[in-house]
């Protein structure tokens, strides 16, 4: 199993990267700005709202993670660096 960061080392990488790309600013599935939510999987910003609407599909759909209160591994901390919502929109 990849090592687990604890999430005060995780904030500023998630804010470098939305600071990289406007399109992660906001939520992927809805206007809202400033999401602090993920589908890891997918590799997409979520606001609140819609992370509990990916919570709902299961995890074999959607694993939903916050950026700022759950702890990651660097594996899925990589999924995220790859990813992003203009990734996503490819």
């Amino acid at each position: 199993m990849s090592e687990k960061l604890d999430e005060k080392d995780c904030i500023p990488i998630f804010k470098a990267l939305q600071a990289d790309n406007p399109l992660d600013r906001k939520c992927f599935d809805c206007p809202a700005k400033n999401p602090t939510w993920t589908s890891i999987p997918l590799g997409i910003y979520l606001c609140i709202d819609c992370s509990a609407e990916h919570r709902r599909m299961g995890v074999h759909i959607s694993f939903v993670k916050s950026t700022t209160l759950d702890k990651w591994r660097k594996d899925q901390l990589r999924m995220m660096v790859a990813g992003g919502n203009r990734n996503a929109l490819k």
